[in-house]
Order: structure tokens, then C-alpha cells, then sequence
């Protein structure tokens, strides 16, 4: 699916013939050759690092790296022995342990180097790189024309469409849970010329109950369910050092839909109610209107994904604790703190946060909570 044009430095009354044999690939005109090695090849620079902080939301992730330049060792990136160290690249994070067996990691994810920056104070010097992630290659992409699925017949699902979408920057769409409706429902959708990706991709998650996270080159598809297990603890046998635990009322308790029947043009009204929550605040009412929605029960499974959405987000908080290298975003994690009188409490990996300051030792992370 990834078909993109991409403008290339030529000026030539002639095409380009491309052919690769073994590890090589060419491409080559009457007057120019140009050569590319087909495997990755690879820099490490773990033994350098000085601090690392990894942030990730849902929507968001950033990588920021520190690395010794005592000995000008980094003085010019992108040259030289630092070829590979240049704006574009990709730089793979794997945190790990040192453990009784070997120095033991996991599969990271990938960042893309967007910029880097020399200090220098008190006689030391030092190397920051700066790396963005996925959302930020989706909110730089713009739709170059007009894109329009299911305007007479099913094409493509929702699922088909982030996929698409995805795909633009060379990112994979998979599934670790999904819903029915995720697969099942074919909306009348318009991409228009100059749209941003990662505002294409939230309006297609806004007709389903699903959420996606991106790691590296690969986005994943879920489907929270309150009924998740756990598939981590903290505040027993990982200590937890700090927490913070919030609960409130829904920002969301009735949604009202507002859909069309395609065969009579007759309106096709939704309403669901949190009855609950309405008890507490009556007037948090969220109206949407979309034609896409042709019956009760589509307007049902999109009312009920706004009033889904919006229990995970009623509950907040944070905990910092030593790193878990396999934490991944909306797993469901158990906390006990008797101190906030939580035992083995479910809550939702929302947002990881991971520090390492080598001078220090410091090497922990934060966690922000949302509900089940």
C-alpha cells in the first residue's frame, strides 16, 4: 500500500531503469549511476550515553539522548565514521537489565533522528539527539488529492482505511484485540487534498471503540475492555516510590447520535446514558451528527465507544517505579498501595515515561494511569 511518489533529484529527457543483484541496488540513467546497499546497517553508540528520556502517549512519543563528546569523538554527525549518524535515521531504543545471566533487552521501539545539539560547559561537551516518532511523521504528511471510499458500496472497513493511512509513512497496521465494528463498518470517508494524517487517523477512530499506539514501524490496533487482565504488578514485588491516583466523574454521560437512513433519508436518532454518572452532573451531554450512521444499531456502538472513552479517561494518576522494559501502552496493570488503600487495583497504561541519568545511576519510569 505504500505507493507514494517521492520528487527525485534528476534532470534527464529519460527515465530512470532500476536492478539489484545481492546486496545492492541501482538506479541508473545514460550520464548517472546511483548505488544503495540493501541491508541495514547500524552505529551503536550505547557506551557513549550519558541520559536517556523516552516519553509515549497514545497520540505522541519523543527520544531524547545525551552522549559523551569529551574527546570531539561527536563533533561532526552525519560525516565520516558518523555517516550514519544523520538527520532521518532511525534510532533504535531497546532499555534492558543486567541480570545473572547477561545483559538482557527488549525489542524497542524505533524514533526517526529529527535534530541533534553540541553544549558545552565547565570543560565537558556532549551530544543531544532529538528523536521524533510515528504520529509526528503522520501530523507532517498531507494528503496530496482526494481520496472517497463507500460513497455507493462497501470498499474499505475502518480498519482498512488506518491501515492505508498508516502505511503513507511506511508503518504497518496490526492488531493485538479489536472490535466487531472496527472490520465491520464501512463509513462514506473523504480525505481531502492537504488533510494531516494524524488527524485522519483520529477521525476514523472517533466512528469505532478502538485505540492504537505506534511502536516503531509498526501501529497496533486494540480494543480496552473492561474485562482485560492484568498482564503486570506493581507495589509488591516491583516497588512503586511514588504514586498518584485520581478518580472523577465522566466529562461525557449521554450521547446523543444523529444518523440518516440511506433508503428513506428518514433521521435515525441514538441516545445512551451512563445513568450513573448522571447522577452526579445531569448535564455532560456530547451530540454528533454523522450520516454515516444508518441504523439503531450503529448509532448504539458509536454512542456507547463515547461513553467507553470517556470512563477510561474519568481515572488518572501516575506511578514511578524501577524500569519494566516490557511495559507496553493500554496494557492493564495491577497496583497495590496501601498507603492510597489499592489492592492489586486494575488500572491502564496510558502514557510510559523512562528516565536513565548514567551519572547518577538513576535509571526508573513513570507510568499514567487511566481506567479499565
Amino acid at each position: 500500500m505504500w505507493c507514494e511518489p517521492s520528487p527525485f533529484n534528476l534532470v534527464s529527457e529519460y527515465g530512470l531503469v532500476m536492478a539489484h543483484a545481492g546486496n545492492s541496488v541501482w538506479l541508473s540513467t545514460a550520464n548517472g549511476v546511483w548505488w544503495a546497499n540493501l541491508p541495514e546497517t547500524s552505529l551503536d553508540i550505547t557506551s557513549d550515553v550519558l541520559e536517556v528520556k523516552y516519553e509515549t502517549t497514545p497520540q505522541e512519543g519523543h527520544l531524547q539522548v545525551t552522549l559523551r563528546n569529551d574527546d570531539g569523538k561527536y563533533q561532526s554527525p552525519g560525516t565520516g565514521n558518523l555517516a550514519l549518524l544523520n538527520i532521518g535515521s532511525q534510532i533504535e531504543f531497546s532499555p534492558g537489565y543486567v541480570t545473572a545471566l547477561d545483559n538482557e533487552t527488549s525489542a524497542g521501539p524505533v524514533f526517526w533522528l529529527d535534530s541533534w545539539e553540541h553544549s558545552s560547559a565547565g570543560g565537558s561537551s556532549s551530544l543531544t539527539l532529538y528523536g521524533i516518532d510515528g504520529w509526528h511523521l503522520l501530523a507532517n504528511w498531507r494528503a496530496g488529492h482526494q481520496f472517497r471510499w463507500n460513497k455507493d458500496a462497501n470498499e474499505m472497513s475502518v480498519k482498512q482505511l488506518l491501515a492505508l493511512v498508516f502505511a503513507r509513512i511506511g508503518i504497518q497496521l496490526a492488531a493485538q484485540s479489536e472490535s466487531a465494528f472496527a472490520d465491520g463498518f464501512y463509513p462514506d470517508f473523504t480525505i481531502h487534498p492537504n488533510d494531516r494524517g494524524d488527524l485522519i487517523i483520529r477521525r476514523l477512530l472517533s466512528f469505532i471503540p478502538d485505540a492504537v499506539f505506534i511502536e516503531g514501524l509498526q501501529a497496533y490496533l486494540v480494543n480496552p475492555q473492561s474485562t482485560d487482565n492484568a498482564v503486570y504488578a506493581y507495589g509488591q514485588a516491583h516497588l512503586i516510590r511514588q504514586g498518584k491516583y485520581r478518580s472523577g466523574g465522566w466529562q461525557t454521560n449521554q450521547v446523543r447520535i444523529e444518523g440518516c437512513d440511506p433508503a428513506s433519508g428518514e433521521p435515525v436518532i441514538t441516545d445512551a446514558f451512563s445513568w450513573e454518572q448522571m447522577a452526579f452532573f445531569y448535564d455532560r451531554a456530547k451530540q454528533v451528527a454523522d450520516r454515516n450512521i444508518g441504523n439503531v444499531t450503529a448509532g448504539q456502538n458509536l454512542a456507547s465507544s463515547y461513553l467507553r472513552k470517556a470512563e477510561i479517561e474519568s481515572t488518572g494518576g501516575l506511578i514511578t517505579t524501577p524500569v519494566n522494559c516490557g511495559q507496553q501502552l493500554y496494557d492493564v496493570v495491577e497496583i497495590t498501595d496501601q498507603r492510597a488503600g489499592l489492592a492489586a487495583a486494575k488500572k491502564r497504561v496510558l502514557g510510559i515515561t523512562l528516565n536513565y541519568l548514567s551519572e547518577r545511576g538513576e535509571y526508573q519510569q513513570q507510568l499514567l494511569l487511566g481506567g479499565v
